[in-house]
């Protein structure tokens, strides 16, 4: 008898774990078939420059020489190859940057579109954007999470990853100083 009742449960848990597991693989399955189709679609992907804009010498201010100046404004804006040091108090007067926004393409997987955009404030204009996408493969990632798979895929030739790249340059390649 108690190895009946033993017996039982291992077999509950083995029905349980597997079908658990066969509904992540269909679940898998279905949100990498469903992703490659999101990356390979015309324009869905990449990063969309709809006007350059010259920025005059208000915009811009030295470079600091100082190494805790520089610390302190690591995550600062800068063109021309990070020769120019835009004044960051005086753009966000004028432009708004909305960095690494996501929004869910489809419950399945989750698959989410993560935007990054740059909007003039005067009249409301789009400027330019970069869209990648990034798969979470399967809703068991909010049980065991996992860092998912993203588009675009590659490196550049400094070895950084596409992905990232596109949000990462887009004001550098939106604005120049006039």
């Amino acid at each position: 008898m108690k190895y009946s009742f033993r017996f039982i449960k291992i077999t509950i848990i083995a029905i349980t774990v597997g079908s658990i597991s066969a509904c992540s693989s269909i679940e898998r399955i279905r949100s990498e078939s469903l992703f490659e189709q999101y990356c390979h679609e015309e324009g869905r992907v990449g990063q969309f420059i709809y006007q350059r804009v010259g920025l005059g010498e208000e915009f811009f201010r030295p470079i600091p020489t100082d190494v805790r100046e520089l610390d302190r404004i690591a995550n600062s804006y800068y063109i021309d190859n990070k020769r120019l040091l835009i004044d960051k108090e005086r753009f966000k007067q004028s432009y708004t940057r909305n960095y690494l926004k996501r929004k869910e393409l489809s419950s399945i997987g989750p698959i989410y579109s993560v935007e990054s955009t740059i909007v003039r404030k005067s009249d409301g204009k789009v400027l330019s954007k970069a869209v990648s996408l990034l798969n979470k493969r399967g809703k068991t990632s909010k049980i065991f999470p996992v860092q998912g798979v993203t588009c675009p895929t590659g490196r550049d030739n400094k070895g950084h990853p596409f992905y990232n790249k596109h949000h990462f340059n887009l004001i550098e390649n939106t604005f120049f100083k006039q």
